[in-house]
């Protein structure tokens, strides 16, 4: 296994590990405070028996419940273009200054070349590396421990 493969495969690891803690320490608190807060909202209006009294209170409370969802959502594409961000720097740095030779016993058109050595030699072998570890490692980024009923 080449240095370069481990390389990859730490980068990717490490930086789906740092969007992980910035969601983690900044944008947990804030998006569960306002989870909660739709969820009493929410809580109140199930609580009211009568209709007319319910689209009464639900449209004094609309505007503040629609602020409230708005900014999970807005929490939620900054977490997303955070992971996009590291994505593309992580995208750059590899294919920049890291090359991985990946060898395969078969020919595929376009992806692969003949080689003298041992087999076909695959193009770009460090991109499908990358794409592979973070296929791999995404999830760490991506989980969140929301509670949710």
């Amino acid at each position: 296994m080449e240095l370069s493969t481990i390389y990859i495969f730490l980068i990717s690891f490490l930086s789906n590990f740092v969007v992980y803690l910035i969601y983690k320490y900044y944008f947990y608190d804030k998006i569960s405070k306002k989870i909660s807060l739709v969820e009493k909202y929410e809580e109140r209006l199930r609580s009211i028996a009568s209709s007319k009294r319910r689209e009464k209170t639900y449209k004094k409370i609309s505007k503040e419940l629609e602020s409230y969802i708005s900014s999970i959502r807005y929490y939620m594409f900054l977490r997303s273009m955070i992971l996009v961000g590291v994505y593309i720097v992580d995208l750059v740095i590899i294919l920049n200054y890291l090359t991985v030779n990946i060898y395969l016993p078969f020919f595929i058109p376009y992806l692969t070349v003949k080689s003298n050595s041992s087999g076909y030699l695959m193009l770009n072998g460090s991109l499908f590396e990358f794409i592979a570890s973070y296929v791999l490692f995404t999830p760490i980024s991506l989980r969140s421990n929301l509670k949710t009923r």
